[in-house]
């Protein structure tokens, strides 16, 4: 991911401006990325900022480390949404918008006067992108959300439990909000290319990324198999259950030796031949129909060796096994630093930032760092100008607490 600050954004999106109207996971990290790829986000924050800049610490140069991770390539405005004169700045500025992101609770942008019917009066090619727990409509609609609820609904946890005695298990991590925000920018290009591509609608349109819908069709492409064909017998979905972490005399390893191939180069590396001619390990066949037997075996011969060891034998022989590292040896490990998926930029105040990269590596249009993220209120005048107000007006509305200044 190229490093541009300060420079005019190249990326695939160059020209297309975002409101950003989220806050903490979702809604944020969806524009970020949109961001990433060349728009211009203008992140929208009420004036005493957005719950994200004010968690816990790290907290430096007015941001902290959790704000920090999802809003860069933005530019800060502060607007009191609960004065008319806030929402009229709303309206103004979609006057020239591509996309609107927002992740309120349902119905709150209506009852604001910013609801997709309000706003497409303003500017019919507008793609308003609503992100809620549970979709605009139905018995849950009015209800709020956040990732536990999900994951809890959309049954992974207790697939994720079986292996812990079957109690149900949640990600240890946003795992559904960050699936969500994913979804969500991939969806708001879409309608994006809807409306622009030749022969297009020209227009734009409403776009619901429910999280609910979001993580379902992240997360059981792999788990609905037994329910492909309807009615059935079958019991429930259960862990793949080759999905395994194994010790090591030291650590940790993960990976996999199902294939006759793999499993035949795996008993060689490790001098473990005699586990060939087992009965329940002969072949694939019989290593899937009982998945127990072998990879307790296996589990059992990794633990006489030494992670560097183990990984070294296995490298040379091509059987797929890798280390279980933490996020900052991930970092120093040498195919992240080749891909820089985590990388360091320095920042005038606060010194060195840690980003994690876009994952998308463009040739031609690279996504790229132009701006860090912003202090609170960092561009208001700027933008606020951009939209047509005077000095004096901008100077107002500040006086009079409607907007907000860094």
């Amino acid at each position: 991911m190229d490093v541009q600050l300060s420079d005019l954004p190249q990326g695939p999106l160059r020209g297309i401006r975002v409101i950003d109207i989220t806050s903490m996971i979702t809604g944020p990290l969806c524009s970020q990325q949109l961001g990433d790829l060349g728009a211009d986000v203008i992140k929208i924050e009420p004036t005493h900022g957005e719950v994200a800049r004010w968690m816990a610490p790290p907290q430096k140069a007015g941001l902290t480390g959790f704000y920090t991770q999802m809003n860069r390539n933005k530019r800060s405005l502060t607007v009191d949404l609960k004065n008319p004169e806030g929402i009229a700045i709303i309206k103004k500025l979609v006057g020239s918008a591509d996309i609107l992101v927002e992740n309120f609770r349902g119905g709150v942008p209506d009852r604001l006067g910013i609801g997709y019917e309000d706003l497409r009066l303003v500017n019919d090619k507008l793609i308003f992108v609503s992100i809620t727990g549970f979709g605009p409509t139905g018995p849950y609609s009015h209800k709020p959300a956040y990732d536990p609820l999900a994951q809890g609904l959309v049954g992974m946890m207790h697939i994720q439990g079986m292996p812990f005695g079957g109690k149900p298990q949640l990600i240890q991590s946003a795992i559904v909000d960050k699936t969500t925000a994913t979804t969500a920018a991939g969806v708001a290009m879409a309608a994006l290319y809807a409306r622009d591509r030749p022969g297009g609608t020209g227009k734009g349109q409403r776009v619901d990324v429910p999280m609910i819908d979001a993580w379902a069709a992240n997360s059981l492409a792999d788990m609905m198999p037994v329910d492909s064909f309807m009615p059935n017998d079958m019991q429930d979905p259960v862990p793949l259950a080759v999905l395994r972490t194994f010790e090591t005399s030291d650590g940790f390893v993960v990976g996999m030796a199902l294939q006759d191939n793999h499993f035949q180069n795996f008993c060689t590396a490790l001098e473990c031949t005699e586990l060939l001619e087992r009965e329940g390990m002969r072949n694939v066949g019989e290593r899937i129909s009982d998945f127990g037997p072998w990879l307790d075996a296996i589990g059992e011969v990794m633990t006489r060796f030494t992670t560097e060891d183990l990984l070294s034998r296995l490298d040379a022989s091509g059987v797929p096994f890798g280390p279980v590292k933490t996020v900052r040896e991930f970092a120093e490990d040498p195919q992240a630093k080749h891909n820089r998926t985590i990388f360091d930029v320095e920042h005038p105040e606060a010194g060195t930032l840690r980003y994690v990269r876009y994952p998308g590596h463009l040739s031609e249009t690279p996504a790229a760092i132009y701006r860090h993220p912003p202090r609170l209120g960092e561009h208001t005048r700027e933008v606020l100008q951009e939209a047509g107000y005077s000095p004096s007006e901008i100077d107002r509305l500040v006086q009079e607490n409607i907007v907000g200044t860094y």
